[in-house]
């Protein structure tokens, strides 16, 4: 179901910004935080349901918890590779969003390996925080150029 969420999603984003690469590249930046974001917080919320049928301190539980951060750092392992050439492309394409791409990335980095760690799935974080404000001072670069 997520994947189809995110396929949906993606179509619906993309072609509005396929004749940009930099408005792109922004685009699978937060297209791979929401992806393992939404992976997390899923297998967080099976979770959930397995403590409250069978309670938190159970092995059912504690199998469930460390599947979901199993996930999450699957998939973040699995899109941090893929961000690597498209970065390099972009700084070449776009030398003079050079300094504010940097930054965009590597706040990127810093939420992918939050959300990579155990946490609690309903706290808000700081690293997600400022990758959106980030992603933000990014899009509002690329939109006044």
């Amino acid at each position: 179901m997520r994947a189809i969420i995110i396929v949906l999603l993606g179509l619906i984003i993309f072609p509005a910004c396929a004749d940009d690469s930099a408005k792109s590249f922004l685009v699978n930046l937060r297209g791979s935080a929401a992806k393992c974001a939404i992976t997390g917080s899923s297998g967080a919320t099976s979770a959930f349901l397995v403590g409250r049928d069978h309670g938190t301190s159970s092995k059912k539980y504690q199998a469930a918890l460390q599947q979901a951060y199993a996930e999450a750092k699957a998939c973040v392992d699995d899109e941090k590779p893929k961000m690597k050439p498209l970065i390099k492309a972009e700084i070449e394409d776009h030398p003079d969003l050079r300094d504010v791409t940097l930054d965009a990335y590597a706040k990127w980095m810093s939420y992918m390996d939050w959300l990579s760690t155990p946490h609690d799935w309903a706290t808000d974080s700081r690293e997600e925080a400022a990758f959106e404000q980030a992603a933000n001072r990014l899009q509002a670069e690329m939109d006044i150029r």
